[in-house]
């Protein structure tokens, strides 16, 4: 699966570097989440993580509280099969934080598209590593409970 980059206004070498990390994280976290991985999923991002979706604002603390909550699996019985950026704009950047708009479809496993989602993510750099901090989606809650 490729998946475009975004498109990236200029920045000085010391953002555009941080950018180009932020992006790497943000493939990182999508084949964490394809492999149906919830502990290496876990590991994308930074606590605690707050996720709004679904009318819901919902809280973890820790890697650990997040994969013990996070059964991807569960997703398959929607249909799912694996989910692909669309697309990442970056809004707001600077050394430690980025802030993406962006879009992800889910696909079945013929390849047809379940549903496109808009969203915003959030992501800082804490201890020299990049973790996604937030997100707001309009993904809805799949499975109840779920950051999916």
């Amino acid at each position: 699966m490729n998946t475009p980059r975004p498109n990236l206004p200029l920045f000085d070498q010391a953002d555009a570097q941080s950018v180009e990390q932020g992006i790497i994280l943000l493939d990182e976290f999508m084949a964490a989440f394809n492999a149906r991985d919830a502990r290496a999923w876990s590991r994308t991002l930074h606590y605690p993580h707050v996720r709004f979706a679904g009318g819901e604002v919902r809280i973890w603390h820790t890697p650990e509280e997040y994969a013990a909550d996070n059964d991807i699996h569960l997703l398959e019985k929607t249909g799912w099969h694996y989910t692909r950026w669309d697309f990442r704009h970056l809004v707001h950047a600077d050394a430690d934080k980025l802030h993406f708009a962006l879009q992800f479809t889910r696909h079945d496993d013929k390849d047809r598209p379940q549903g496109s989602y808009q969203a915003f993510y959030v992501l800082t750099r804490q201890a020299a590593r990049w973790g996604v901090q937030a997100r707001s989606s309009y993904a809805g809650i799949a499975v109840a409970g779920a950051a999916f």
